[in-house]
This record gives C-alpha cells, sequence and structure tokens, in this order.
C-alpha cells in the first residue's frame, strides 16, 4: 500500500474534499486505449478526493497528479495503483477531462 500524506482537508454539509501529497511510481501495462506504451514509468505526486452528497447519492470524485501525458488514460495498471493507495476501487472518467499530468477518476 503506498503512503498518503493528508495535505489539507475540508468538510461542509454535503462536501468533503482531501488533498493527500504522495510520491510513488506506476508502471503502466499498456492495455489502454490511446497508446501508452507497457512499462511506462509514472511518477505520481498527489491525489485529491472529492465526495459529494446529492440526493442521497455520494459522488466521489478523484483527481491524481503525475508526470505524464493524458495517454495513460484507460490503463489498467495506473487504475489498480490507484485503487490501492486510496483504499477504493476507481476509474477513469471520460476522455475528453484527461490532462498532461493529471488524471480524472471516480468511485
Amino acid at each position: 500500500m503506498q503512503k498518503l500524506t493528508l495535505a489539507s482537508f475540508t468538510k461542509e454539509d454535503d462536501y468533503t474534499a482531501q488533498a493527500f501529497d504522495c510520491d510513488f511510481t506506476v508502471t503502466c501495462t499498456g492495455d489502454g486505449l490511446w497508446g501508452c506504451e507497457a512499462g511506462r514509468r509514472v511518477h505520481v505526486t498527489g491525489i485529491s478526493i472529492v465526495t459529494n452528497a446529492y440526493d442521497d447519492n455520494l459522488y466521489v470524485q478523484v483527481n491524481v497528479t503525475h508526470d505524464s501525458t493524458w495517454d495513460i488514460y484507460t490503463d489498467t495498471a495506473f487504475e489498480t495503483a490507484i485503487s490501492e493507495a486510496v483504499g477504493f476501487a476507481v476509474r477513469f472518467t471520460e476522455q475528453g477531462m484527461q490532462e498532461d499530468n493529471l488524471a480524472s477518476m471516480e468511485a
């Protein structure tokens, strides 16, 4: 399990935001849809988790800062590593929300 260091925490009535500093590397499998090659090493530097409650539903947004390009999108090793780091299953959001150095994910 990767070590996350809490950097900030905010709690409102229906909103919680946590930001974590982290320092670990993920080795991609290369099975994503957009050409990330197998063996690419991606250094993860931060994870933020925003939880919103709305109409009896819970929405969890997870943003991951890293040193790679957006084409790591859908790489299963990256999804697995982030899921293990935060302690619950996450997956990438839509492709258009991905950026270089920032992966948009959700629970």
